[in-house]
């Protein structure tokens, strides 16, 4: 069954690899381009449609996709939530990282670097971000 998702980035070549990786896993994508949007549809088309939303976080400024993960989850998305971001490509951070993207309610977190390469190389960060990499 395919289900519907949501891709949140400016950067078409990162959103395109992150679709090649994640389409075959049942995915279909809708996608934004900036973060007001991904907000934007999201609401239009209603918090329940998507199943799983995949953003950046740098988009229109340096805090545009933290700042459009709280807006997503405070308007009742119960999804799974995805940050894919080039500012996770070092270790440190990632695990420095990990309590605050919880409280911001992330449950997978994807380095882009890797993408690069060809690799999709994903972090859970919750316990639904552990539940949808099991999955896999």
């Amino acid at each position: 069954m395919i289900e519907p998702a949501l891709m949140i980035d400016d950067n078409d070549d990162y959103a395109r690899l992150l679709q090649e990786h994640l389409e075959p896993r049942g995915y279909k994508f809708d996608r934004a381009w900036s973060a007001r949007e991904g907000l934007e549809t999201l609401l239009k088309t209603g918090v329940e449609k998507y199943t799983l939303i995949v953003t950046d976080i740098t988009m229109e400024n340096q805090t545009a996709g933290l700042r459009l993960i709280r807006k997503i989850r405070r308007n009742g998305y119960r999804g799974v939530l995805i940050v894919a971001s080039t500012g996770f490509n070092i270790p440190f951070v990632l695990r420095l990282s990990r309590p605050f993207l919880t409280i911001w309610g992330v449950d997978v977190l994807i380095p882009k670097e890797p993408l690069k390469q060809g690799k999709l190389v994903c972090k859970a960060v919750s316990s639904v971000g552990r539940m949808f990499l099991e999955g896999d």
